[in-house]
């Protein structure tokens, strides 16, 4: 059986990056399978953008990619050609965000895999979200806004 992109891409950086780092990714950012289709899981409330070097934050948005695209790999066995998106920000402060990241990951996403997602759920019980969310969708292009449900918990 062949390697999917997240095992590609964890035996690649295997004896290279702090091992913790890499289980701190495995995670808290995977993949599943629901209704026939791929879901990318994001829970970021372990991550602080602050305190990592540039370096894992390249790496960081490596493993990202290689979720979506092992997400989009599961629909595709389905004849679909989306995926959906979880976003998990509970418990999540200002040190979990970083604007300058977020940004590239957004461009590098919008580029990378255009009209692909199906939906986007952002849950969070974060007041701070509310406030950063106002700032952030100016950068995300109108037809990907529209796929993006927030859900308060």
């Amino acid at each position: 059986m062949s390697l999917n992109h997240v095992e590609l891409f964890l035996k690649k950086y295997e004896n290279v990056v702090n091992k913790d780092f890499l289980l701190l990714l495995k995670n808290n950012i995977y993949v599943t399978e629901k209704n026939d289709i791929g879901h990318s899981i994001f829970i970021l409330k372990y991550f602080f953008p602050g305190k990592i070097n540039k370096k894992l934050r390249e790496i960081f948005i490596e493993y990202i990619v290689c979720v979506i695209r092992e997400s989009l790999s599961i629909s595709k066995k389905y004849d679909k050609k989306t995926g959906y998106a979880h976003i998990y920000l509970n418990d999540c402060s200002n040190k979990n965000f970083s604007m300058k990241l977020f940004r590239n990951i957004n461009k590098l996403l919008a580029e990378t895999f255009e009209d692909t997602v199906e939906y986007i759920y952002i849950y969070t019980n974060s007041v701070l979200f509310k406030n950063v969310w106002k700032i952030i969708s100016n950068f995300i292009d109108n037809d990907t806004r529209k796929r993006i449900k927030l859900i308060h918990d």
